[in-house]
């Protein structure tokens, strides 16, 4: 099947029976001849392979073609080798030289034709455009006999043999363009560059491949699912129209093929018809193809009609005899089809880092993903934040039922070394897989990322600066503790938080003074150990510091909200004494000093608050919080309009 050279084989001709740049196409994996550009549905490897049987004086077979293709994104490559893509002439000379009473001496001149290998490469600029070239190698040996005169006592004659060869490497470009689903074109050259090694003897040089250059177009159409119109021009006065038409069979598909052409070079109009028995799956494609010649196909023909018109094709001449022909595609694919796709992504928060444990409940993104296929399948929803997490952070699986739509969420887990100051816009990339690593589909949206200092203003979000900074408070505290050891040794169990917390706290604010939060604009809270080195802080800066360094020693605590129509609202803190209601006398007789909450066993224990902008101490902190706290939370029913809310860290 070679089909290069002027004439109808260079182009539309070929060896399946199945024509047209579909997704049906055995044409795109393994024809050079159609499908100059190269142009191929095939999504990772592909195999095929040609083996048929020629009906000459005496049937023979052959292995026509073995093709392998693969793709690289939107780069195509295919090598196909063509052992069966060969032609032999052979010529009686005629010419009888009796000497000696001997037999006559016919002379003989054998032209081989070949057609070796090709390489194909092709690029998918779109969905819709493709461009690519083939490069095809031929190899023609010719063979003369003759006889030479020997003059000795007595005339004799020597016969001789000629050999004689040459290369010939042929290069193409074609292009295709499919505006829509049903509708293909495709256009490329016909022997657009030709060189190679030219023969040792300049006669052999008539017998040579013909190589006019001309241009083909061609155009499929599919008017309704499974059936395909094709038509191929050639500027040389060829063509080749036909259709095929596939049914499902078994999730499968089975059809036929059939084609005519008109061959320049061939007699009748119509040279001859291709019907073929095609069926096709996901991975195995089969054509039994019958290709017959409207002419009779005889088996000699005049050296000098030869030596004039030559042949242009090696596999569709006048001179080829009818084909039976198999053709096998195997269809690898390795990587993974897109089964699920985005529709949109959604931020629902920026990214806070000192927040960094609320992420992992509260998603920062949702996004809209459609199921692709007819199947349930898992999905593994994974994130890549740029400059917060290098590493992809996997959020949990969700099934999505077969083509349904549904919300997947994406969790985040904000590193602890995280230490940016300033915020910053970054993006956030979001894949979605459901097979192996390889992800389905991607999206990137962008992220603001706020300073290590940065607070939402809710003030239940103030419990993750009092967690992150805990190293420091363990060390603070205990250091403080150590050195009052001799006072806490003589207390007595029963009391012992109440009094380790008024030292920690008389201890803590010797050098500190209230400092209002120098950013309007947004709100800044400082971890425990900025708020001791910088001497300083607001009620924010103050409570999340001294409950810190309750916490890191065991005295539990929490945080109390003091909402209000006002701009700023206010922050301070109430701890654990572990005292019984009953015990509460062993630290004081005013009962509106204290609180009386239950603990997850449901008994009673009395917490007291503590005003951490009273930096004069712990008496005073304690009154000033005391009677705020009776005022809003109590006497004006704060805790139960909601005005005031009271916040475990813990």
């Amino acid at each position: 099947m070679l089909s290069i050279v002027s004439g109808l084989g260079q182009t539309s001709f070929g060896l399946n029976g199945v024509y047209g740049i579909t997704n049906e196409s055995f044409t795109s994996l393994n024809s050079f001849e159609y499908n100059i550009s190269n142009y191929s549905v095939i999504k990772d490897w592909g195999f095929s392979f040609t083996y048929g049987g020629e009906f000459a004086s005496s049937v023979t077979s052959n292995l026509y073609q073995v093709t392998a293709a693969k793709t690289f994104g939107s780069h195509f490559i295919s090598l196909r080798y063509t052992p069966g893509y060969q032609k032999e002439f052979i010529f009686k000379s005629g010419e009888a030289i009796p000497y000696n009473n001997t037999e006559p001496i016919t002379l003989e001149s054998k032209f081989q034709y070949k057609e070796l290998f090709g390489l194909g490469y092709s690029y998918s600029v779109n969905k819709e455009f493709s461009i690519g070239l083939n490069l095809r190698y031929f190899k023609q040996d010719f063979t003369n006999e003759n006889v030479t005169a020997i003059f000795s006592d007595t005339i004799y004659f020597v016969r001789e043999t000629e050999l004689d060869n040459s290369d010939l490497w042929k290069t193409d470009i074609g292009v295709v363009w499919k505006p829509s689903e049903r509708l293909t074109f495709n256009l490329g050259s016909i022997n657009l560059l030709t060189f190679g090694r030219e023969f040792a003897y300049e006669d052999n040089s008539d017998f040579e491949i013909r190589t006019e250059k001309a241009v083909f177009a061609g155009i499929n159409f599919s008017p309704v699912n499974d059936l395909n119109l094709h038509l191929s021009l050639e500027t040389n006065n060829s063509f080749l129209g036909g259709m095929s038409y596939l049914v499902d069979f078994n999730k499968n598909k089975i059809g036929f093929s059939v084609s005519a052409f008109h061959d320049k070079e061939q007699e009748p109009f119509i040279a001859g018809i291709i019907p073929a028995a095609v069926f096709t799956s996901k991975y195995l494609d089969l054509s039994l193809t019958y290709i017959k010649y409207f002419s009779d196909r005889n088996n000699s023909g005049s050296y000098s009609d030869f030596k004039e018109n030559g042949i242009s094709n090696i596999i569709n001449n006048k001179y080829s005899y009818d084909k039976l022909l198999l053709t096998t595609n195997f269809k690898l694919n390795t990587l993974v089809e897109q089964r699920v796709k985005f529709l949109g992504v959604e931020i629902n928060q920026n990214i806070y880092p000192a927040l960094n444990d609320k992420y992992l409940d509260n998603p920062i993104a949702t996004a809209q993903v459609v199921n692709l296929t007819n199947e349930r399948i898992d999905v593994k929803p994974v994130m890549v934040i740029n400059g917060i997490s290098e590493e992809k952070l996997q959020s949990p699986i969700i099934s999505i039922l077969p083509y349904d739509t549904s919300e997947v969420n994406y969790y985040a887990v904000i590193s602890e070394s995280y230490a940016g100051v300033n915020p910053e816009i970054t993006y956030a990339n979001f894949y979605l897989l459901t097979v192996n690593d390889d992800f389905d589909d991607e999206y990137q949206k962008a992220l603001l990322i706020n300073g290590i200092n940065a607070w939402d203003g809710n003030v239940t979000n103030l419990r993750y600066f009092i967690q992150r900074d805990m190293d420091f408070s363990v060390k603070y505290s205990k250091a403080i503790l150590a050195k009052h050891k001799s006072e806490i040794d003589t207390l007595a169990n029963v009391i012992s938080d109440f009094y380790k917390a008024r030292i920690i706290f008389n201890s803590f604010i010797e050098n500190l003074t209230y400092t209002s939060d120098p950013r309007a604009s947004a709100e800044y809270v400082q971890y425990p150990s900025q708020t001791l080195e910088l001497k300083g802080g607001d009620c924010d800066d103050l409570s999340v510091c001294y409950s810190s360094l309750l916490e890191s020693i065991g005295i539990e605590t929490a945080l109390v909200d003091y909402k209000s129509d006002d701009v700023l609202r206010h922050v301070n803190i109430i701890f654990n004494t572990k005292l019984s209601p009953q015990q509460a006398e062993l630290i004081s007789e005013n009962d509106t000093k204290y609180f009386i909450r239950k603990n997850e066993s449901g008994n009673d224990e009395v917490w007291i608050p503590v005003e951490t902008t009273s930096l004069s101490d712990f008496e005073s902190a304690w009154a000033i919080a005391s009677d705020k706290f009776q005022t809003e939370a109590i006497n004006n029913f704060g805790l139960v309009k909601g005005d005031v809310q009271i916040i475990d860290v813990y």
